[in-house]
């Protein structure tokens, strides 16, 4: 009888070996499927590994160029300063030749 007092059918020694075995080639097949789920996560463990790797170069090369493109945009707004400032000074030294050479000519001196 089992534990709840239901009459259990009577099993011989050879249907008890004949359930061992079938118990016992079910766990080799159930370690097998797991030995190769083992070394498929070890595989993609590794492909991990390389993917996170390459990620963290990657993120490195992208903050350089980004270091890189600021650093371009403050040249441009310097540039661009001095393209302002170019222009009042142009015309300040035309004004400052322009009066030298309307004194000169006052004077009454050719240039050489």
């Amino acid at each position: 009888m089992d534990d709840w007092g239901d009459e259990l059918p009577v099993i011989n020694i050879e249907q008890v070996n004949q359930r061992f075995d079938k118990g016992s080639e079910r766990m080799a097949a159930i370690e097998r499927g797991l030995g190769g789920t083992t070394r498929e996560l070890g595989q993609s463990l590794t492909e991990l590994a390389k993917t996170r790797q390459e990620l963290n170069e990657l993120k490195q090369q992208l903050a350089d160029l980004l270091d890189f493109f600021g650093a371009m945009q403050g040249a441009f707004k310097v540039l661009r300063w001095l393209g302002m400032l170019a222009k009042p000074m142009a015309a300040i030294v035309a004004l400052g030749v322009a009066l030298i050479g309307a004194w000169n000519a006052a004077k009454g001196i050719t240039p050489k």
